[in-house]
């Protein structure tokens, strides 16, 4: 497993094991909350992949419902887009856009009467499609796979600050693994980059850190309504 991936996911273990112990004697003031999380992905695998494509953006957006104390469930919807930039494929316009979705879990701890932390895990489906292709003349296109289906574990953690009533906005960090193995021949990207074998090891990847914004509702019994 890649070295940063395995640091990552470290870091977000390390958090869900620690933020438990911080909820004891404090109110969770809603019981559901929406949140959205903006950012530009990065790859981190697989390498053919990474080589390939650069991240333009990534949303997710998630609504959540309190089961215990500090406990959430909830369903969740990420999309990103990514494109074969110059300094990668120079002249070469090819896009690549993810959807999936699926159940999230998650760990909400109240640090003050402003703010709050978080860590989630999300098990989905998706989808990967590629547009936007050049294929030179007189190829053989049976190959041609323009949509993957994959399955993804989406890990986040992070922290928003209430602003102004049921409004915050805070920090995210999230990383996504999935069994999607990407191939460059399947879209015919060797025409125009060369690709050793080893290229092609470890399934996509990628890890994001951006903002996030929240509007919670439902207060909890006695919970004033948000900070003012």
């Amino acid at each position: 497993m890649n070295k940063r991936i395995t640091s990552l996911l470290i870091f977000i273990f390390g958090i869900i094991l620690f933020l438990p112990a911080q909820n004891r004697g404090k109110d969770i003031p809603f019981h559901m909350s929406v949140r959205a999380s903006a950012t530009i992905p990065h790859s981190i695998s697989n390498k053919a992949f990474r080589r390939s494509f650069t991240g333009i953006y990534d949303v997710a957006v998630n609504c959540d419902y309190q089961i215990l104390h500090g406990f959430v469930i909830g369903i969740q919807y990420r999309t990103n887009e990514w494109k074969t930039a110059d300094n990668k494929i120079p002249g070469l316009n090819t896009y690549a856009q993810a959807h999936h979705g699926g159940i999230r879990v998650g760990y909400d701890v109240v640090r003050s009467e402003r703010s709050t932390a978080y860590v989630g895990l999300a098990a989905e489906q998706g989808l990967i499609h590629y547009f936007g292709l050049s294929i030179r003349p007189g190829t053989d296109i049976s190959e041609l796979q323009r949509t993957h289906y994959y399955h993804a574990i989406d890990l986040d953690a992070g922290i928003f600050f209430y602003t102004e009533g049921n409004f915050a906005i805070g920090l995210n960090v999230s990383g996504i693994f999935t069994n999607y193995h990407f191939d460059p021949y399947s879209i015919f990207l060797n025409q125009y980059k060369a690709y050793i074998d080893s290229d092609l090891n470890g399934t996509w990847a990628h890890i994001n850190v951006g903002f996030n914004v929240v509007y919670s509702f439902w207060n909890s019994k006695g919970a004033p309504s948000a900070p003012e």
